[in-house]
């Protein structure tokens, strides 16, 4: 692990994320997407699907917290664009800081990021995520 990255986890911030692309060592994350699609393939003609789902991610995420001797409790995830669904209303930086105020959250981040704004996919096309008050840092 890199002396800057200890540092992060170390330190006492609101948010702990932790944004990266390459793998991280003894960090296996969730498959955003293969999961929740086979969760919420049945509910796909309920009419409150968007509500269903957000019981469905809770249960995922918080079923996939690890603990770690480096990193301490921990959720990573990966694969994160159904989570940008609209009929999921998924509020995507109110998730990132909910998240990572227990625990340290790996974020596998395929996307754009530009000083405290994160874009799903690019930054002409994609979507824009104000992450300035969110403590992060890319590895």
């Amino acid at each position: 692990m890199s002396p800057e990255l200890l540092k992060y986890i170390q330190s006492q911030s609101r948010n702990k994320i932790v944004f990266f692309k390459n793998d991280i060592p003894n960090i296996k994350p969730l498959d955003v997407g293969s999961n929740l699609a086979m969760e919420i393939k049945p509910l796909l003609a309920e009419s409150k699907v968007g509500m269903k789902s957000k019981f469905i991610i809770d249960e995922l995420f918080s079923k996939s917290i690890e603990e770690n001797e480096l990193y301490g409790k921990y959720l990573a995830l990966s694969n994160l664009g159904i989570l940008f669904e609209p009929e999921l209303k998924i509020d995507f930086a109110n998730m990132l800081s909910r998240y990572s105020s227990t625990n340290t959250l790996f974020v596998q981040w395929e996307g754009e990021k530009d000083n405290e704004t994160l874009y799903f996919l690019t930054k002409e096309k994609g979507q824009k995520i104000n992450i300035k008050n969110l403590s992060h840092i890319v590895i």
